[in-house]
């Protein structure tokens, strides 16, 4: 030991140096370890945490309960979801319809009474609005909907009976008292209501009876009255909504076991008390997504790990060779006096684990405070990352792990025979190095191919691959460049020889013609790989971040509907937004007899493609722009319709040269500023010559009718029980009149008449009249043929759709083998539509991935009304391009439905919790190789300058100036340094091509869609070149100027 405290007094600047490489090295797996456990399980947590309530609540339906057994049911089913979300808190709510009652006093709907039923919802609050009046509270206290309350003709303090229940208990009526009118909020759930929110159905049927029923409800009352009627419960949800904001990965990992089994629990504690109950819940489906997300940034903090250890590894034999070239002399006095290998191998490996021990006792505290650093960086605090300073058991052994391995290295390296320390390669050597190189290169081609034929699917089965390829990739190119620096620089040498002056030709020389002066090449070359692939892989992984939040989401805000599309919506999208605004249809269709691969059906998305530019988003190939497909997809402007202003009242008048009664059922076609498109649907009207005025279907200014559909109907029950009416003629001519009062008629307005549906030849010689505000509709009606034919007569300012033009995606064209040209018969609902293919594009927006087809909406909205007279308009959602700044707020005040906008989509995938330890990871790659590239410059100058002393200083003794050595040594090391770092940079760009786009994922762990493609940032990276180049070159001339210092007579005399 007293040899090791001696031999470290007189080189303490050497250990140092290998000391401060090897803490580099464990330090940045420290900070790894740290990322992938402690980090990346908090992550998993403020995942969970930050979760929707759609995505994290667990809810217990249950069907047909029994009045008796309706308590119990509810509160066993509480008690299953409370204990599989165990030890976490959940606030459990109760959602409740009863069977139809009769309504004894209201008017009947034919021969059966008027139907209602009641209606619980523990936070009701959340989800109406009081107009007037008040909550119910205890007892038989009501709210009800305006439409109910108007058509009930029901006050604030009227009194309602409800007759006995039509079942086997027969509970016994009831008598409820309005308390307050309420308006269903949108977007809170009323999908589950029976009647949806609507307030009144006059054919409802739920199955209990032979025919459809006038129904009115729901009667929204207490959950206590609900159980005190006795009544059988149509159906009852039971949600609970767990707290994760204080769960841990262990309590995550145990709730997601317990829910996936709790359908079966339920089923089980239920038994026969009800019909069907099941549990539905995202949250399982939630944390494992969450979990695949991790496991994917995990295996880019693995990468990165494995690329740092490759860099202090390739330092450390840098150094180790140096110190072995140092201690030459040393050893050979050592073996002289008697040392024998285990008395040198002892020496080297008791002077490594002190190495390794001082490494982890800084590396550990080092990488505890870095990686403290590290989480408070603005991405990982708005991603709720940030951390205090701590050190854990897998920290600790990584550390520690690291040490040994890296110092065994220099033990390696210390234990080769002295022989065999020298400049000059022996032939064995070489050949060696050459079967290391072509290792290297077809380990990397390996690694490469596997990289790029990976699936496209999600899963981590290729982590491996991700994991080892980038250092491969990076270490043989390295190497292949290190290679070519012996023949460049003897080109440089056979140049310089004709230069004026003693410096230039010197510097080359020793450059050209000293083996050892391009020692520290692999080191050099991979650090500056490496930090520039960083750099790249970064840029690369964020700008794939950004192309498929743009693709994702379509546009730039969308807004999806939770109900259905009302007069008025688009105005006050566009008004609250400053936006490009376009209605969307966003739904499954069905392709002929296909349906889609794997249960992913194929999607149609239509928009106003007329101001494609200004609504698409997503990355287009081949130079295409989105004005371009808009204008390929878009149809002529539209005629202007008959403007209706709000509230007007407008009246139908009919007649027929019909035998039998016949009757028409008006559906009208509205579309205001945007192009938007709303349906009123009237009841029956018979076609007597009388005046029959339609609902309000009027509520909004700015309207104008483009379209009023009439479905022509007749009394089959009266037709099939009259024998003598059988035998009558059906056929006829009908006439009506649609009536809009001071309404005229609209310039250049041209209404078409047309027959839709089922055997549109039931309907000839269709016209249309506009005259002032009166539209006037005839045609020649057969009613031979089954009741199932349409007998659709259309008015409209459309003119003859033949085809909807379509754009399709990549994988829908290579999965049904169709192309451009080609005709397609789609199914919406029930309605078919005829599409024409006018192009492929790489995918649709807001359909990453999936088999989609781009349409025009208003194409679409014609197609249906005019070849199914289908008015319900194919709405879904509402996007806007170019919002105003606050945009998203304002949009989500509107309580339309779910705004997503492409800048949160973007901000979500770059800096979410699962994600934003990514590139926070690539980022810590730069400083990290800049740290080891700097260390191992220092020392392969400092040892090399040691070795030459006496050589520097016969220089000396022959004239030459301090300065003039200065300038050789500095330009002899610049020579070699320069064309090793252009060459690492151009290796590290090679790599960003080849390997970055394999290496991203999108947020499910499948590839991403649009493709990621390589980005290099040139700013970024020259400047990053210009730094690794200064900072090199700074190092050379400082460590050059202290040696050139010593090198003295001293040194002169001694060597003599």
């Amino acid at each position: 030991m007293s040899f090791l405290a001696r031999r470290a007094r007189a080189q303490w600047p050497l250990l140092a140096a290998l000391l401060a490489v090897v803490t580099v090295g464990v330090t940045l797996l420290g900070v790894c370890a740290l990322l992938v456990t402690r980090t990346g399980e908090r992550a998993v947590e403020v995942a969970a945490a930050r979760a929707s309530a759609e995505d994290t609540a667990v809810t217990a339906y249950t069907v047909t309960v029994a009045g008796r057994d309706a308590r119990s049911v509810m509160d066993d089913s509480g008690a299953v979801l409370t204990e599989a979300l165990a030890p976490l808190p959940a606030a459990l709510s109760a959602r409740t319809s009863t069977l139809l009652r009769p309504l004894p006093t209201m008017p009947k709907g034919g021969d059966f009474p008027s139907q209602g039923y009641l209606s619980a919802i523990t936070d009701l609050e959340s989800r109406v609005e009081v107009l007037e009046g008040r909550l119910p509270g205890g007892g038989y206290e009501a709210a009800l909907l305006p439409t109910t309350a108007s058509l009930l003709g029901l006050t604030i303090g009227d009194r309602l009976p409800f007759g006995p229940e039509n079942s086997p208990d027969r509970p016994a009526g009831f008598e409820v008292t309005v308390v307050g009118i309420v308006a269903a909020l949108p977007g809170s759930g009323w999908d589950r209501d029976p009647l949806a929110g609507a307030g009144f159905d006059a054919a409802y049927n739920d199955g209990r009876f032979q025919r459809p029923l006038a129904t009115y409800g729901p009667f929204l009352v207490g959950v206590d009255a609900v159980l005190a009627s006795g009544s059988s419960l149509d159906r009852l949800d039971v949600t609970a909504l767990p707290d994760l904001s204080a769960a841990d990965r262990r309590d995550l990992d145990a709730i997601e076991t317990r829910v996936r089994a709790a359908d079966r629990r339920l089923g089980g504690v239920l038994g026969d008390r009800v019909e069907i109950e099941r549990i539905s819940t995202a949250l399982p489906r939630t944390l494992a997504a969450a979990d695949l997300q991790q496991r994917v940034t995990t295996a880019t903090v693995a990468s990165v790990a494995i690329l740092g250890s490759v860099l202090t590894a390739t330092a450390l034999a840098l150094a180790g060779r140096l110190t072995a070239g140092v201690r030459t002399v040393e050893t050979s006095l050592l073996t002289a006096l008697g040392f024998g290998r285990r008395q040198l191998a002892a020496t080297a490996i008791t002077e490594s684990l002190l190495l390794a021990a001082l490494a982890v006792a800084l590396g550990v505290p080092a990488s505890s405070a870095l990686h403290a650093a590290l989480t408070r960086l603005p991405a990982l605090r708005a991603a709720g990352l940030a951390e205090e300073p701590g050190v854990t058991v897998i920290q600790v052994l990584t550390v520690a792990g690291g040490a040994l391995a890296l110092t065994a290295v220099l033990v390696s390296l210390a234990l080769r025979p002295v022989a065999e320390v020298r400049d000059r390669r022996s032939r064995g050597e070489m050949l060696a190095r050459s079967g290391t190189d072509v290792l290297l290169v077809a380990f990397a081609g390996v690694g490469l191919w596997q990289l790029w034929t990976q699936p496209a699917g999600a899963g981590a089965g290729q982590d491996a691959v991700r994991v080892l390829a980038p250092a491969l990739l990076l270490l043989a190119g390295a190497a292949l460049a290190l290679r070519l620096a012996p023949p460049a620089l003897a080109v440089a040498d056979r140049l310089a020889r004709r230069a004026r002056g003693f410096v230039v030709p010197l510097a080359a020389f020793e450059a050209a013609r000293r083996p050892q002066a391009v020692a520290a090449g692999l080191l050099v070359g991979l650090a500056c790989a490496a930090a520039t692939f960083g750099a790249g892989f970064d840029a690369t992984w964020q700008r794939s971040q950004v192309d498929q939040a743009a693709l994702g989401v379509g546009t730039d805000l969308a807004i999806t509907l939770d109900t259905a599309a009302a007069a008025g919506q688009g105005a006050a999208v566009a008004a609250a937004t400053g936006g490009t605004v376009s209605v969307v249809a966003d739904r499954p269709v069905a392709v002929g007899q296909w349906l889609g691969t794997g249960g992913d059906a194929p999607r149609l998305i239509a928009a106003d493609t007329a101001h494609a530019a200004e609504l698409l988003r997503g990355r287009l190939d081949g130079g295409r722009t989105w004005a371009g497909v808009g204008a390929t997809l878009a149809p002529e402007p539209l005629p202007a319709g008959i403007p209706v202003p709000a509230g007007t009242p407008i009246t139908v008048t009919g007649t027929t040269t019909a035998a039998l009664t016949t009757f028409v059922a008006p559906r009208l076609v509205f579309q205001d500023r945007i192009g938007a498109r709303v349906s009123c649907i009237a009841g029956t009207v018979p076609l007597d010559g009388a005046a029959h005025p339609l609902p309000d279907c009027v509520a909004a200014d700015g309207l104008e009718l483009v379209a009023v559909v009439m479905p022509v109907r007749i009394d089959w029950a009266t037709l099939f029980a009259d024998p003598d009416a059988q035998a009558t003629d059906g056929d006829g001519t009908i006439s009506v009149a649609l009536t809009v009062p001071g309404a005229g008629s609209a310039p250049g307005a041209a209404w078409r008449g047309h027959s839709a549906g089922v055997m549109p030849e039931t309907i000839q010689d269709p016209a249309v009249e506009l005259t002032g505000g009166v539209l006037r509709m005839s045609a020649d009606v057969s009613m031979a043929g089954p009741p199932e034919a349409s007998r659709t007569l259309v008015a409209s300012v459309f003119g003859t759709v033949a085809a909807v033009p379509v754009m399709i995606s990549q994988r829908f064209a290579d999965e049904l083998s169709v192309g451009p040209g080609q005709l397609l018969s789609i199914a919406i609902g029930a309605s078919p539509v005829d599409v024409r293919i006018e192009g492929v594009l790489p995918a649709v927006p807001s359909a990453p991935g999936a088999g989609a087809l781009l349409a025009d909406v208003d194409w679409l909205s014609r197609a249906l009304i005019l070849h199914s007279g289908d008015v319900t308009p194919p709405v879904d959602a509402l996007w806007v391009g170019g919002p105003a700044p606050g945009a998203a707020e304002r949009a989500a005040a509107l309580h339309l439905g779910p705004v997503l906008t492409r800048d949160g989509e973007t901000a979500r995938l770059t800096g979410g919790p699962l994600r934003a330890g990514l590139p926070a990871t690539l980022r810590l790659l730069v400083p990290a190789a800049a740290l080891l590239l700097l260390a191992g410059v220092i020392l392969h100058v400092t040892c090399d300058l040691q070795v030459r002393a006496l050589e520097v200083a016969r220089l000396r003794g022959l004239g030459m100036t301090r300065r003039e050595i200065r300038r050789v040594l500095l330009g002899q090391h610049a020579g070699v340094l320069i064309p090793l770092i252009v060459a690492g940079t151009l290796v590290g760009a090679l790599a960003t091509v080849l390997v970055a786009p394999s290496l991203v994922r999108s947020d499910t762990g499948a590839a991403p869609v649009p493709d990621a493609l390589p980005y290099w940032p040139w700013v970024a990276e020259a400047g990053l070149f210009a730094a690794l180049l200064t900072g090199c070159l700074l190092a050379v001339a400082v460590v050059v100027s202290v040696q050139a210092r010593r090198a003295d007579a001293a040194h002169l005399r001694v060597a003599s």
